[in-house]
């Protein structure tokens, strides 16, 4: 629903939580911190942004499966991604 042009988007959990930032067909996992997420995609605080590609997976554990992410913004060492 568009409230005044707007859209809505899902509630957002602040977790300030480690996770692990993994590009395809690449082996290194890259360190990251979970500012908040929601069912649809998250805020990541990342040493360089220009490392990541517009594609990439996020984990929140070592053993996590991941999730695949694009990116939709980028502000400083900050990105946001929604979930694919």
């Amino acid at each position: 629903m568009r409230l005044f042009g707007r859209k809505q988007r899902a509630p957002r959990r602040r977790i300030d939580r480690e996770g692990w930032i993994t590009m395809p067909g690449d082996f290194a996992a890259r360190r990251c911190i979970v500012i908040d997420i929601s069912d649809s995609g998250a805020k990541l605080q990342i040493d360089d942004p220009r490392f990541t590609r517009t594609q990439f997976e996020l984990r929140l554990s070592r053993t996590d499966p991941g999730r695949r992410c694009r990116v939709t913004w980028r502000r400083g060492t900050q990105i946001g991604v929604a979930f694919l």
